[in-house]
């Protein structure tokens, strides 16, 4: 087994590690070691890491390209682990390191359509100490959910809670006269006073740690606020700031905005969509952080969320979301003629019910003026003809039932009118 620079094929620039080493490493590795073995483990993990190593076995033979691994760390796991990398060669099924391929990532599919997402709970926090803890090799009875595509992960949470607490995730209704009037100074405004509801550990705000724009970061002011915060800090939690940035690009590890780029350390996530089918603006949190004190603090993680406008926060996922708020949008004004106001609200977290919980694509409050009535319906907008799909859509529109009125309709069906016409129904 080597150590080789990173972003090499493993044939040169290798560094012998050592017999003793990597028999460590494997006992660890299949749950045989002792806490000796464990310690050796995670110094060269670590070591690899913080010099840009990868790890080559040499389980293959010597003129080969080897199999590699990435020393890689999971925040809120606490544990360093060994990524393979599937782009390289496999191990030789009868290595410690081998696992068997990874079934096809599970992307957006109709069977996804009810799966759970509940608010994030505790603080503020997406960055966690490194621990000196490395991860051993999978249980073989444990289910393989390397494919699972569609988790949010908590930096994801993060941005939907600060959205929904700013009501940022809503098309407000429009006023008595005119256009609509929003601005992203004034989305990112109501973003940053939502910051001061919460804390990052005991006693340290988030708006205290909370920008807005890539030139703070590019100044280093991030950094040097967080530095001067170190000495208060709660030993217990890690120094972290957050990024809140819209972007007009976003590529695997960096943002690009209006006011500058932004660099992060690791993959930029988002929700398993593939980015290519969906335009910007996006709305990106990112957390800065310290993993080593050689590289200070740096942007280490991002979660990219697609939005409707650059003035209007609501979440997306494909561009045709795009179109049913534009259809949305164009029914609130055909309905101001007619004396009835209108709010949509994009749900983003289950909402509960008697009989479980439910997540329609929308809430839609529509008021009418003269009567004073107003009533909330749901939408749900049905994006297949998959049996198995509409019948959880069924499940979840007998529950949402609970609540009130339900409308469900093809995307195809989705425009100005239909809505219009629905919502004239509803509160008549």
């Amino acid at each position: 087994m080597w150590l080789i620079p990173k972003d090499t094929s493993g044939l040169t620039g290798r560094v012998a590690i050592s017999d003793g080493l990597k028999d460590a490493l494997i006992r660890w590795y299949t749950g045989k070691g002792d806490d000796a073995d464990h310690r050796a483990s995670v110094s060269l993990v670590v070591t690899s890491r913080e010099n840009g190593k990868w790890l080559a076995c040499d389980c293959l033979a010597q003129d080969r390209s080897p199999p590699i691994m990435s020393p890689a760390y999971l925040s809120f796991q606490e544990t360093y682990y060994l990524r393979r990398l599937t782009a390289r060669p496999g191990h030789n099924p009868k290595c410690p390191f081998y696992m068997p391929q990874a079934p096809q990532r599970i992307r957006e599919t109709g069977s996804d359509a009810l799966y759970e997402i509940e608010q994030p709970k505790g603080l503020f926090i997406a960055h966690q100490k490194a621990p000196e803890k490395l991860a051993q090799k999978p249980d073989a009875s444990e289910p393989d959910d390397r494919s699972r595509g569609v988790a949010i992960p908590r930096l994801g949470k993060l941005l939907w809670l600060l959205l929904e607490r700013a009501r940022s995730n809503v098309l407000r209704e429009l006023p008595p006269e005119g256009p609509r009037d929003g601005s992203i100074s004034a989305e990112m405004r109501r973003l940053r006073e939502v910051a001061g509801q919460f804390n990052i550990a005991p006693g340290v705000r988030l708006m205290n740690h909370f920008y807005t724009t890539a030139i703070e970061y590019e100044k280093h002011v991030v950094h040097a606020r967080l530095r001067e915060a170190e000495k208060d800090w709660p030993e217990e939690f890690a120094p972290q700031a957050f990024l809140l940035l819209e972007a007009n690009q976003v590529t695997s590890s960096e943002i690009v905005t209006g006011l500058g780029t932004v660099e992060i350390r690791n993959r930029i996530q988002h929700t398993g969509i593939i980015r290519a089918e969906v335009q910007p603006p996006f709305l990106v949190l990112a957390v800065v952080g310290e993993h080593s004190k050689r590289e200070g603090y740096r942007a280490l993680r991002a979660y990219a969320q697609p939005v409707f406008t650059g003035n209007q926060f609501v979440p997306t996922e494909r561009d045709h979301d795009r179109d049913v708020l534009r259809g949305l949008q164009k029914a609130q004004y055909t309905l101001r003629r007619d004396g009835i106001r209108m709010a949509v609200k994009k749900i983003l977290f289950d909402i509960e019910t008697e009989h479980g919980s439910a997540r329609p694509d929308f809430l839609v409050a529509v008021k009418h003026q003269a009567s004073g009535r107003q009533i909330t319906f749901a939408l749900q907008v049905l994006q297949s003809a998959d049996s198995g799909y509409l019948e959880l859509r069924g499940i979840e529109h007998d529950r949402l039932l609970e609540i009130g009125p339900v409308v469900a309709l093809p995307l195809s069906d989705i425009t100005a009118d239909v809505i219009a016409d629905h919502a004239r129904q509803i509160i008549s």
